[in-house]
């Protein structure tokens, strides 16, 4: 177990909450089960980590290899009858399998909840965030359906590349990074409360979604930097958040890093950049999101990768309680995660990939003057899925729609 995975339980173990994150794969067409079956079980062949459990010795856990096959929920998928319920069937499947802690016990850390048709459903495979992030459960769903492509037709896939055998040379990618840990304070004014986290989503489309682009690209911007923009404006306007704020980015680091770092990286690996602001919902958007952007692209080329990592590093090697760990994590505000556009492709054999998204837990944090709501942001199929994760107790769901509604009208005037 590596130190961001130890981290990840540590962290897991500390609070009420749970470390787990859910994609969610809508799809028409025939799937049968004995295909599926069959194809999670090549998956967990070629992953190590995904024929993991965790076993704990007081304060301690590591990976223990277990035979255990990947569990499978199943339940109907309401299109046939009623197509405008499929649209939100995802949802409380999604809230169940996120509720529900991955404790070990000989039990794989991954499961599934299939919500299956007649000609369509979804799959929500729902992951510990130690042995997957969400590029690389990304990467999983792509080979997935390639695997259920080529044995719905009787074929034999061709084996995959050996993900687990490489590790990029971090040191080499951001060379001039100090290698000294970060300084760790504890913040004892952490409180667990059992919060819940619901989620609301919003689909731009294709054409919405590259005009978007369009307007991010012509200004040398990154996408995340225009989304975050509009969320935290959006935020505001709303009345979630004040006008003083903490924006938070926590970024996938592939594609923004030069070079880029490589694919087989299926670790988790992520940068925390936080930037304090004053937004004005009025204002135009381009200055927030020039400003957002600059930072973030500072804390790059300083090479904060492994600044994170470094401090993550400092922060165990005392020893920690889960507990302890958990007290020195915590992020208030406005957060965005983002995944880019995802290399998963629309069309296997006869199955279509419809849509594809993720939501995950939001720690439970109470901070009464500070609601913790976190954008989800991600590209498929020329399309954007923004998923906006709130804490249930602090948000209530019609605001959650409502800043979604608000960041949409934000994001289609650009164009």
């Amino acid at each position: 177990m590596n130190v961001l995975e130890r981290a990840e339980c540590l962290l897991d173990a500390g609070s009420s909450g749970n470390m787990n994150f859910t994609v969610v794969a809508g799809y028409r067409g025939q799937l049968e089960e004995p295909v599926v079956h069959r194809a999670l079980q090549i998956l967990q062949d070629e992953h190590l980590l995904l024929r993991s459990s965790l076993q704990w010795e007081g304060e301690s856990c590591r990976f223990v290899p277990t035979t255990e096959p990947v569990p499978v929920l199943t339940g109907p998928w309401p299109a046939d009858l009623h197509p405008q319920a499929a649209a939100q069937a995802w949802k409380p499947a999604a809230i169940a399998a996120l509720r529900q802690r991955f404790s070990g016990h000989g039990k794989p850390l991954w499961r599934i909840t299939w919500l299956r048709g007649t000609d369509g459903g979804e799959l929500l495979l729902t992951f510990h965030h130690a042995i997957a992030d969400g590029l690389s459960a990304m990467a999983l769903v792509q080979r997935l359906f390639t695997l259920v492509a080529t044995l719905g037709v009787g074929s034999e896939p061709v084996p995959a590349a050996d993900w687990d055998a490489t590790m990029p040379d971090l040191e080499r990618i951001f060379p001039c990074c100090p290698q000294e840990g970060g300084e760790i304070t504890p913040l004892l004014d952490r409180k667990d409360i059992g919060l819940t986290t619901s989620y609301a989503l919003a689909e731009l489309t294709p054409p919405a979604s590259q005009a978007v682009l369009a307007w991010t690209r012509r200004r040398g911007l990154r996408l995340n930097a225009t989304l975050h923009g509009a969320f935290l404006q959006s935020l505001v306007a709303t009345g979630v958040l004040p006008s003083h704020t903490l924006a938070s980015t926590v970024v996938n680091l592939r594609h923004l890093a030069q070079p880029a770092l490589p694919w087989e990286l299926m670790r988790l690996l992520r940068v925390c950049v936080d930037t304090p602001v004053v937004v004005n919902p009025s204002d135009p958007l381009e200055p927030l999101a020039a400003h957002l952007h600059g930072v973030l692209q500072g804390q790059l080329r300083e090479g904060a990768p492994l600044q994170a990592l470094n401090t993550i590093a400092a922060s165990l090697g005392d020893g920690p309680s889960p507990r302890t760990l958990w007290q020195r994590s915590w992020r208030e505000g406005g957060l965005i995660t983002n995944l880019g556009r995802v290399p998963v492709a629309s069309h296997h054999g006869s199955l279509r990939l419809e849509r594809l998204f993720f939501v995950a837990n939001i720690e439970p944090i109470a901070l009464p003057e500070r609601p913790f709501v976190v954008l989800g942001a991600m590209g498929f199929a020329e399309g954007l899925s923004l998923t906006c994760l709130h804490i249930e107790q602090q948000v209530e769901e019609s605001a959650a729609e409502a800043v979604l509604a608000d960041m949409t009208q934000r994001l289609l005037a650009l164009a």
